[in-house]
C-alpha cells in the first residue's frame, strides 16, 4: 500500500529540553553561586582586616573612647557668699594663684595686730613657771654643843637651830639629792626624804650626847629624836585584797614564796626609789596554783591605766619588774 507524504506536516512538540542544554545551564548557575560566595568571603575577610587595623591604630595612638567636653569642668560663681576668711584678698596670694606678683594695689592695709594672752592664759603660764622653779635644798643641821652642867646654875636657853628644826615642816622643801627625784617627771612631796637628809646631816655627837634628865637640853634632845624617828620611818599602808572593787587599777611587782619575802621586796624597792612608792598602798595577796601557795606583791593608788603604765615604765627603766593589772 502506498504511503502519502505531506509536506506541511510537523510532529507535535512535547516541551522537553534536550539533555545537552540542561547540563550547560546547571553548570553556569553553579559557577555563578561559587563566584558570589567567593566574593562574599573576600569582602568579609577584608572588612575584618580593616576593622582590626583601625582598632589597633586607635589603641596605639591613644585616641580616647569618650571625647572630653569643651570648657572648664567647674566654674566658681561670681558671688559665692559666705564669710570671707582672714587670708583672702591679700596680695601675697596672687603669687600662688596666678604664678606671679600682681600690680601695685591702690589701698594698702597692714596685717592685723596679734592677739594678746587672756587673763586665764597668763595665770596658767605663771603656774607653769612656778612649777619649774628650782628646789632649794635645806641648810645643814649643825651639831649642838652641850655646856657642862654646874650644880645650882640655871639651864641655858635652847639654841635657835633646834627651834627652827622643830618648827620647819619637812614636806615643804625637798633636797635635790633625794633618790628618784631626778628620775620622776612629776616628783611627789615626801616627808621621809627630808627626814633622811636631816639624819645624815646631824653628827653622831648630837645624837649620842648625854644630858641631865628633866633639863631643857634633855627635852630638846628627846623632841629632836622623836621628830627624826617619826619622819624617818617610812609609812606603808597595807590594803586588804578583799576590799578592792572590780575595775581597780594595780601594778604587780613580783611573786614570792612567802609573805615575809614580799614585804621585804617592797621595803627594798622603797629604799631604792623612795619617791616611787610614796602614797601607794601595799597589797600582799595569797594565791594557789597547782597546789602551791605563793604571794603576789602589788601596789595600789592609780587613777587610770595610763598612770599605771607610766609608773611601770619608770620601774622597768631601773630593771625592776612591773606589770599593770586590773581587778576583774
Amino acid at each position: 500500500m502506498a504511503q502519502g507524504y505531506y509536506e506541511g506536516y510537523q510532529p507535535p512538540h512535547t516541551g522537553r529540553i534536550p539533555p545537552a542544554q540542561a547540563a550547560s545551564g546547571a553548570a553556569r548557575m553553579g559557577r555563578m553561586v561559587n563566584f558570589a560566595g567567593a566574593a562574599l568571603s573576600v569582602a568579609l575577610v577584608a572588612g575584618v582586616g580593616v576593622w582590626s587595623y583601625r582598632l589597633m591604630v586607635r589603641d596605639v595612638t591613644g585616641v580616647p573612647v569618650i571625647r572630653a567636653l569643651a570648657g572648664p569642668i567647674r566654674i566658681s560663681p561670681e558671688d559665692p557668699g559666705g564669710r570671707q576668711a582672714a587670708y583672702q584678698g591679700l596680695s601675697v596670694n596672687t603669687v600662688a594663684a596666678e604664678g606671679g606678683a600682681a600690680g601695685a594695689a591702690q589701698t594698702i592695709a597692714l596685717a592685723p595686730a596679734p592677739q594678746s594672752l587672756t587673763a586665764e592664759d597668763r595665770s596658767n603660764a605663771a603656774l607653769g613657771a612656778r612649777a619649774q622653779a628650782p628646789i632649794v635644798a635645806p641648810s645643814a643641821i649643825t651639831a649642838m654643843q652641850t655646856p657642862p652642867v654646874v650644880p645650882g646654875s640655871r639651864p641655858a636657853p635652847l639654841p635657835e637651830d633646834v627651834t627652827q628644826i622643830a618648827s620647819v615642816d619637812p614636806t615643804d622643801i625637798l633636797p635635790t639629792s633625794t633618790p628618784g627625784l631626778a628620775r620622776s617627771p612629776i616628783p611627789r612631796p615626801r616627808s621621809s626624804a627630808a627626814a633622811r637628809a636631816a639624819m645624815l646631816a646631824v653628827p653622831a655627837a648630837a645624837t649620842t650626847r648625854t644630858a641631865v634628865p628633866g633639863s631643857p637640853d634633855a627635852q630638846a634632845e628627846q623632841l629632836l629624836q622623836e621628830l627624826v624617828t617619826r619622819l624617818g620611818a617610812p609609812r606603808v599602808t597595807d590594803i586588804d585584797p578583799d576590799t578592792l572593787s572590780p575595775g581597780t587599777r594595780l601594778v604587780q611587782l613580783g611573786v614570792y614564796d612567802d609573805e615575809a619575802g614580799a614585804r621585804a621586796a617592797w621595803d627594798s624597792i622603797n629604799a631604792r626609789f623612795p619617791s616611787f612608792l610614796d602614797s601607794r598602798g601595799r597589797i600582799v595577796e595569797p594565791a594557789t596554783s597547782g597546789g602551791r601557795v605563793f604571794y603576789r606583791l602589788r601596789a595600789a593608788g592609780f587613777q587610770d591605766e595610763p598612770e599605771a603604765r607610766r609608773f611601770c615604765t619608770m620601774l622597768l627603766a631601773e630593771s625592776v619588774d612591773c606589770i599593770p593589772t586590773l581587778i576583774r
